[in-house]
């Protein structure tokens, strides 16, 4: 597992993200920089590689999501970091590339109230935009943010969405990114009134069990790399993070 692995499968992700029809994007270069708003106040994005980061494509990418007034994530792999600052962006903090190898879980036996299945249908993405807001702390999904993960479950060739049910209740979801080398993760969450009851441990394992094998990758936010670092995914490198705002974590 190599620092580019973990550049290519966000890059998956968030092109996936621009595909969206609820999605509006600004080109930042013709070798393919780019903002992506997903009309939310979540997943909002930036995609630049450190050579093409110029005072320019800064203040036309600040200049966007200003316009819109949503928060984003602007990950900044090596350098850069000046150029953004005298663009009016603030160091946000950082994501932490971690990785983890299947092959290292001892699975066990299965956890028979803990059902993992995949969301199929319009009226599962409500649910599991439900679910994924009350795992991260909120009281429910905005109506915005539906409308996005029901765009996001439209593309099941790219990502697979996943809900957790707790003997019978809807309790937690994640969502992965199939990629040929590795598996992406991400909106792992559980909601707070069905913690410790092994559901997390549930989930991981269903994750290693769709990853056939792969290695698998993941950018946790603080909040969650201890969470991830007990499972034992390893931390490769932190990802500083800029924005137009400094609590966007």
């Amino acid at each position: 597992m190599n620092n580019s692995d973990i550049w290519e499968d966000l890059k998956f992700f968030v092109d996936t993200l621009k595909i969206l029809p609820v999605s509006e994007s600004l080109n930042l270069s013709e070798s393919g920089s780019y903002c992506v708003s997903t009309n939310t106040d979540f997943e909002n994005w930036v995609y630049c590689p450190e050579r093409e980061i110029t005072p320019e494509t800064a203040s036309e990418a600040a200049r966007f999501f200003r316009e819109r007034e949503e928060a984003f994530m602007w990950p900044v792999y090596d350098g850069g970091r000046e150029i953004l600052e005298g663009a009016g962006l603030v160091y946000a903090g950082d994501l932490t590339a971690m990785y983890f190898d299947p092959a290292k879980m001892a699975l066990g036996r299965e956890n028979e109230a803990v059902r993992i299945e995949q969301v199929l249908l319009r009226e599962e993405a409500g649910i599991w935009a439900e679910t994924a807001s009350q795992g991260f702390g909120e009281d429910s999904a905005p109506e915005k943010y539906r409308r996005f993960v029901e765009a996001l479950s439209t593309e099941r060739e790219r990502v697979g969405l996943y809900l957790a049910k707790y003997e019978g209740e809807y309790a937690g979801t994640f969502l992965v990114t199939d990629e040929p080398e590795m598996m992406g993760v991400y909106y792992f969450a559980v909601r707070p009134e069905f913690r410790r009851k092994g559901i997390a441990r549930a989930m991981m394992s269903g994750i290693c069990r769709l990853s056939g094998g792969k290695r698998i990758v993941l950018q946790s936010t603080p909040m969650g790399r201890k969470f991830y670092g007990a499972f034992g995914f390893e931390e490769l490198f932190r990802i500083p993070v800029y924005s137009t705002e400094s609590d966007i974590f």
